[in-house]
């Protein structure tokens, strides 16, 4: 059976009562309807940016896959952009989501995890942010918490406002709104300055190794995550776990009192920023001038 959603097009959506996360019962309908309860969040920092999706067509339990490239039945009202691969040798048509119907189109895709990239496609090589990546090697959410309070420390320090939000699995990310203008190479002065000094000064909680085998039971601080056509999931998309969690901005303040992934779900999200609001909005606003931080580190004895 299928039906026809309107938004600024209509949609065709099919196959609503499949549930996607079976031990939150929550169904494709369910899903729909929290990307229309959260559109304006979602595409305020889905607007513009290639979008990387992760397909779950049976659910989460079942097979997956990554898409770039704007499927053929991708419906013309679509908006793509157009960026060429080495690798494939051939144009990627990324996804952009900048309208309600085309979060729609994707939910009814099982498109749960949503990947923007760290920049826009009217400035591709100029990130509007830098991200820094908490990652545990085993799930335990106190080290990342205190890795993160760590780190607020030095970008505190350093004068730079800063925003975390849950990866919506067991990691955080923490993100500095930042001024036009400066490249991806610039940013990882930073991003490895801080993830370095990190590893040396706090050896037994900290690395900075790739290789998974090589971590221990550190969290792993990632600052290469950062750059060019990478990305990380974006604020408020839906994770594949039991629970439904999504990737959820949180304060300070919430950290400091307990929150955890655990806490922020497809089922509480929308009541939440109705009491709350945005707490990502400044993201999208102009940023900070690193200017004079990048000439200090990189003549840094």
């Amino acid at each position: 059976m299928e039906t026809k959603l309107a938004a600024e097009h209509p949609v065709r959506v099919t196959n609503l009562g499949k549930l996607l996360w079976p031990e939150a019962g929550i169904t494709k309908a369910d899903y729909i309807q929290y990307v229309i309860d959260m559109a304006p969040c979602l595409i305020r920092h889905l607007q513009d940016r290639p979008l990387t999706v992760v397909r779950f067509p049976h659910g989460i339990h079942a097979d997956s896959f990554y898409q770039k490239n704007a499927p053929k039945d991708t419906p013309e009202w679509v908006q793509t952009f157009a960026v060429y691969s080495k690798e494939s040798k051939r144009d990627i048509h990324y996804i952009l989501a900048n309208n309600t119907a085309t979060l729609i189109w994707l939910a009814n895709q099982a498109c749960i995890e949503l990947h923007p990239w760290y920049s826009k496609i009217q400035n591709p090589d100029s990130p509007t942010n830098i991200a820094i990546d908490l990652d545990p090697t085993v799930p335990d959410f106190e080290k990342v918490r205190k890795v993160a309070f760590c780190i607020k420390e030095i970008l505190d320090n350093l004068r730079f406002p800063s925003y975390p939000k849950t990866s919506g699995a067991t990691g955080l990310q923490i993100f500095i709104p930042l001024r036009s203008g400066f490249t991806f190479r610039e940013t990882r002065v930073i991003t490895e300055f801080i993830a370095r000094y990190m590893a040396n000064r706090y050896p037994d909680l900290v690395t900075i190794e790739r290789l998974v085998k090589d971590r221990g039971d550190k969290v792993y601080v990632d600052y290469l995550q950062h750059a060019p056509g990478k990305t990380l999931v974006g604020a408020y998309s839906p994770r594949p776990v039991p629970d439904a969690t999504v990737s959820a901005p949180v304060t300070w303040e919430e950290l400091v009192q307990g929150a955890v992934p655990e806490d922020f779900t497809i089922r509480t999200m929308p009541e939440r920023v109705k009491k709350v609001g945005d707490l990502f909005a400044p993201m999208e606003q102009e940023g900070i001038d690193i200017t004079h931080i990048l000439h200090l580190i990189r003549n840094h004895p």
